[in-house]
């Protein structure tokens, strides 16, 4: 059982000239993140949570959990608590 209270799981800075998306699985979730943009990225502490999978693959990372179906991802950008989506783009929550 978990506490509902997110944890951060990594940190993702796009030091590249263009936009780089992180592809979260296992329900094809994307975040969006232009240049110079950073991130934490967040998901419930579960049991089969970490560790993670880190993957590159053309225009971003892939990632997954260590056996976590839906870790109920969400990323914080610039102090917000954002929920991944289909796609989640940076650029529109500033």
């Amino acid at each position: 059982m978990h506490s509902g209270q997110h944890v951060c799981v990594a940190h993702f800075h796009n030091h590249t000239a263009g936009s780089m998306t992180l592809y979260l699985e296992m329900l094809g979730e994307e975040v969006v993140l232009a240049p110079g943009n950073e991130v934490e990225l967040l998901a419930l502490p579960l049991e089969g949570l970490l560790p993670l999978t880190v993957s590159y693959v053309a225009g971003g990372l892939q990632i997954h959990s260590h056996k976590e179906f839906d870790p109920d991802w969400h990323v914080r950008f610039k102090g917000k608590k954002i929920r991944a989506g289909h796609p989640t783009i940076l650029a529109e929550h500033t």
